[in-house]
């Protein structure tokens, strides 16, 4: 990666302030995509919001940094270069392993959408070298295995009944179907973490509905141009473009009133079985 005129690069192993002085330039407003990848849980989000927060006291003033995520988390690559204006200058510093060219080139082309779609095209968008790239993790590897060396033993953080999961993790919940909500790179791009809320809150709102359905996340499910995507099964029903103000009604449609959507129909059966 190319640094901005007159800044050191941002993947280097040395972290004074001296070095990214160039952010704090009068001239330009900057700021910084701390980008990672997601998890199902909450903690995955939380670790990078925490990692954000040690970082920003770091920047120099008036640099603007937001924590945004390549999937199932918000919010998503564009809507962190949103939050980012006025910036001028930004740089998306990737901190998730392993390195993935193909995702990479796509990040590159969706920060180029995004900014083809501004009022003022020019702002300046740049890469960092991705973690394994960084010449500066060796050592910061090499200092985690020396205080792994002197850590407790994993039995004794597992505690002595390690082997029995809570009741819950050996019951299958109530359910008659499964809908499965991308959140791949680019379904997430599109709007796929306001449509699981959504689909999610209404779920919980609607005590029939949760009776007979359970929701899970999906990375990639491929037809990323019909995104975001929702596969309801066991009928195998594919739906496509899919909103946060219209998911719910969609499936909800689908499950109860055992009816499909033409509308956000991709794949799979048009006419249902009746229900039970």
């Amino acid at each position: 990666m190319q640094p901005p005129a007159g800044c050191a690069s941002v993947s280097s192993p040395m972290h004074s302030l001296d070095d990214i002085s160039c952010l704090a330039a009068p001239q330009v407003q900057h700021a910084v995509v701390l980008l990672g990848r997601g998890g199902a849980g909450a903690a995955s989000r939380q670790s990078l919001i925490a990692l954000a927060e040690a970082l920003r006291p770091r920047l120099p003033p008036g640099c603007k940094l937001v924590a945004a995520f390549v999937d199932k988390a918000a919010p998503s690559l564009p809507e962190a270069l949103q939050q980012c204006m006025p910036a001028r200058s930004i740089i998306v510093l990737p901190v998730f392993a392993p390195d993935e060219p193909a995702l990479l080139r796509w990040l590159h082309k969706l920060a180029m959408r995004w900014r083809a779609a501004q009022a003022q095209p020019d702002i300046q968008i740049r890469f960092a070298d991705t973690l394994l790239n960084s010449s500066g993790l060796p050592p910061i590897l090499l200092q985690q295995i020396a205080q792994a060396a002197q850590a407790p033993d994993v039995a004794e953080l597992a505690g002595e009944r390690w082997q029995n999961d809570p009741d819950a993790w050996s019951q299958v919940p109530e359910h008659q179907h499964h809908a499965l909500v991308c959140t791949g790179p680019r379904c997430t791009a599109l709007g796929a973490l306001a449509v699981w809320q959504s689909l999610g809150d209404a779920v919980q709102a609607r005590q029939k509905l949760r009776s007979r359905l359970r929701l899970l996340q999906t990375s990639c499910q491929y037809p990323c141009n019909h995104g975001p995507l929702a596969i309801v099964y066991p009928e195998g029903v594919w739906y496509g473009r899919l909103v946060a103000d219209n998911v719910a009604q969609v499936i909800e449609t689908h499950v109860l009133a055992r009816q499909v959507c033409p509308e956000h129909h991709v794949h799979g059966p048009v006419v249902l079985p009746p229900g039970i």
